[in-house]
């Protein structure tokens, strides 16, 4: 028989590149950088606490298995907000956590406009079911002038 059918294919993976691999795992082998305590934390463990502070793993972020890797959409993506969160000053985080407590959660945007998203935000969850339909249905309306433009 052909070597090349003789061997595990799998005996050389390490456990980095193997779709079983946790996220706790792929953050400290890929991103060991963001497990770093910060004050705004107040004792949690880092990766907790950016699990709480951004957008739960939506479906489409699944592990993906690469040729000599994997691909993990939610981990990129914690590991890049977390990367921003750090560069924000201990105001502007404590702001972004505490939209997140609210169920608002900030992608990485500049704060001044992540601002102007909470207050959108926290209007619509203020206005009456009939509000909610005029201001959706208005929405709608901008939403087709916009598409039906002639391009410039």
């Amino acid at each position: 028989m052909a070597k090349k059918f003789t061997a595990d294919p799998l005996a050389d993976e390490t456990p980095a590149n193997h779709l079983s691999i946790s996220l706790p795992a792929y953050i400290q082998n890929y991103a060991p950088d963001v497990l770093v305590p910060l004050a705004v934390m107040e004792g949690a463990a880092a990766l907790c606490f950016w699990q709480q502070t951004f957008q739960p793993a939506r479906p489409d972020e699944g592990k993906r298995r690469l040729r000599d890797s994997v691909r993990w959409p939610y981990a990129e993506r914690l590991v890049y907000l977390a990367r921003e969160f750090i560069r924000l000053d201990d105001r502007c985080r404590r702001y972004v956590v505490k939209a997140a407590q609210a169920g608002i959660w900030w992608r990485g945007d500049d704060i001044g406009r992540f601002q102007a998203i909470v207050a959108a935000h926290l209007e619509y969850r203020r206005l009456t079911d009939e509000d909610r339909a005029a201001y959706r249905k208005h929405l709608l309306l901008r939403a087709r002038s916009v598409v039906n433009q002639p391009v410039a």
